[in-house]
């Protein structure tokens, strides 16, 4: 059954910067946030797709940056809080599984470490004065890639995202008593425009590159975006207050070692 958004009162009237909100899930969180009442700034390389997004949220605006780049997200959260009137909620969903972070090389680490942990915590750093005095919170998007065994073409992306899960704990410990909460999401297959662009490259029917998939999980699916959006809400709301520091698979039961039981010869 498909997630539907929580409305959550508290959300009314917060400020929020989403990066990769042009497509999947940081999209799909947009229009989760903007639903609660929210103004929210979208953030990502492709201005044309962030005007799309932005266009159709009540309270939506974009902004174009490099989260490789230091200066850029300085520049971006300096833009979202001017745009915004501030800045409560920032949720880190603009990682990805590029053509650079293939293979096992040493050149394919630091471009998954760069996006990944340095961009986050760079984007982290520069919001945290905002954050700690709106008593705000951080959700970042990792994946299940950070805690099950990889394929060694993409070793270095499961290595980023477990740091990446590691520094959000850190991050948390530091930022708790100061009142800002960090917390991130661990997905496991979504469909989203990754299995379009996947489909196209393969000349292989999307439905049938999901269907390879679905056994993958305990609940023999893949989700939606939206089944993400929602406990991004409820992590970065008030109904989460107590919680942080916490790493949160939403895999439909993929890390639960499902694989491995429904094989054919444990039948």
């Amino acid at each position: 059954m498909a997630a539907t958004t929580p409305i959550i009162t508290d959300l009314k009237g917060k400020r929020v910067l989403i990066t990769g909100g042009s497509a999947g899930i940081g999209k799909a969180a947009a229009f989760a946030f903007d639903a609660n009442g929210c103004s929210v700034a979208v953030l990502g390389r492709r201005l044309d797709r962030l005007d799309a997004v932005a266009q159709q949220l009540q309270r939506g605006v974009s902004i174009e940056a490099d989260l490789t780049k230091e200066e850029d997200m300085k520049r971006a959260v300096q833009e979202a809080i001017d745009k915004l009137g501030g800045l409560d909620i920032l949720v880190n969903s603009g990682g990805a599984l590029s053509d650079d972070m293939y293979g096992g090389g040493e050149a394919a680490f630091i471009a998954a470490l760069k996006l990944h942990v340095t961009g986050n915590l760079a984007l982290i750093r520069a919001a945290e004065k905002e954050l700690i005095k709106n008593k705000g919170s951080v959700v970042n998007i990792s994946s299940v890639a950070a805690i099950i065994p990889n394929q060694p073409t993409i070793q270095a992306y499961g290595a980023a995202k477990a740091a990446q899960d590691k520094l959000t704990q850190d991050l948390a410990f530091e930022f708790a008593a100061k009142g800002v909460r960090i917390n991130s999401i661990l997905p496991a297959a979504i469909n989203t425009e990754v299995f379009d662009n996947l489909a196209a490259t393969r000349g292989e029917p999307k439905d049938a590159i999901l269907g390879k998939l679905a056994p993958l999980h305990a609940m023999r699916r893949v989700a939606e975006a939206h089944e993400v959006a929602a406990p991004i809400v409820f992590l970065a709301s008030n109904a989460a207050s107590f919680i942080t520091g916490v790493n949160l698979r939403v895999d439909g039961g993929a890390t639960l070692g499902y694989w491995f039981n429904y094989a054919p010869l444990l039948e």
